[in-house]
């Protein structure tokens, strides 16, 4: 019985200095210290799914190996810029992150290259030009082609 009253409370120390060792050893990233820049930024940001809807804008995203294909349909009468940005986003780590441009080889198509081939696992996908962007996802190695369309807002 004098076993199981000092079991709890050490058991309690023990896994106590387990979580905290944990907590000061691993790095889950920053978190924002500038809430009201941020909220702009998220308006800001939403103005440019507005603008990727009103132009009528679709893409298609294709990754093999480390060349990213991207093609892009729009309305009548929309001027497609010399280079658009694209992120490749890991749901759980930002640390392989990758971002690249990829420039106009001909009317709607987009070519460029990553450093190096993407991880298996989930990737948040995000085509950006100055005034607009599109957002979408992707599974590699399964989804080496995905169509991403406008947000409706």
């Amino acid at each position: 019985m004098v076993w199981l009253i000092i079991a709890i409370p050490l058991s309690s120390v023990i896994y106590g200095t387990f979580f905290f060792i944990v907590s000061i050893t691993t790095f889950d990233g920053m978190v924002v210290d500038d809430y009201y820049k941020v909220g702009k930024q998220i308006n800001r940001e939403l103005k440019r799914d507005k603008a990727a809807l009103g132009h009528g804008l679709t893409a298609q995203v294709m990754v093999e190996d480390k060349t990213v294909t991207v093609f892009i349909l729009a309305k009548q009468g929309y001027t497609a810029p010399p280079a658009l940005e694209i992120r490749f986003l890991y749901s759980t780590r930002a640390d392989i992150d990758k971002e690249t441009f990829v420039e106009l080889i001909s009317p709607g198509i987009y070519e460029g290259s990553i450093p190096n081939e993407l991880e298996t696992g989930r990737w948040n996908v995000q085509i950006a030009a100055d005034d607009w962007r599109l957002l979408g996802s992707m599974r590699m190695p399964d989804e080496k082609k995905v169509v991403i369309k406008p947000l409706r807002k």
